[in-house]
């Protein structure tokens, strides 16, 4: 006969709860909202998030600058803009009459008189 199969016992999958109400941990905001995942800090309205991102991208760049390496590089940028500056010719002093610089210098349009999409295509 042998030794009888024990089966356990079978339990009812637990339910994912739903995370209670939170306030937004961004500073001037405070709006309460409902969170969609167990660790949402911030409401998802779209100004908040903007300024979030803004927030997180300032303070990862404060912490990236901290490194010697990275200021040693910074440094050695700014002096050669510095020259680059000096060498560079003066600032045209009538800017509205400035000439067109980078991609707005080239000729968009092929043929100065086609219409529609004659205009574009090669010839």
């Amino acid at each position: 006969m042998g030794t009888p199969h024990v089966k356990a016992k079978r339990r009812r999958p637990a339910r994912g709860r739903r995370p209670r109400r939170r306030v937004c941990l961004r500073k001037g905001c405070g709006r309460k909202y409902q969170p969609r995942r167990w660790n949402q800090r911030y409401c998802q309205d779209p100004e908040c998030l903007r300024q979030v991102r803004r927030w997180l991208a300032a303070r990862r760049q404060a912490k990236r600058r901290q490194d010697a390496r990275v200021k040693v590089r910074h440094a050695q940028a700014e002096k050669e803009r510095r020259q680059r500056a000096k060498v560079a010719p003066e600032a045209i002093e009538n800017p509205e009459v400035a000439p067109a610089r980078g991609h707005a210098a080239e000729n968009f349009f092929l043929s100065p008189y086609a219409i529609d999409q004659a205009a574009t295509n090669p010839p």
